[in-house]
């Protein structure tokens, strides 16, 4: 392997596999269901009234 030929791999294989890191993560993540956004959105309510007092 010549010079060249590892300098296009370097160059073309780093996008390449931060494109496929970033499917990966955006297929893999899980959403939330309304019943743990609710909760959650209770919990920081909760949050906020304790630094309040």
């Amino acid at each position: 392997m010549s010079g060249s030929h590892l300098w296009l791999i370097v160059v073309a294989g780093g996008p390449l596999i931060l494109l496929l890191v970033i499917a990966y993560v955006l297929i893999t993540r899980r959403r939330r269901g309304p019943a743990e956004r609710r909760e959650s959105d209770r919990a920081a309510e909760r949050l906020y009234q304790e630094e309040g007092d």
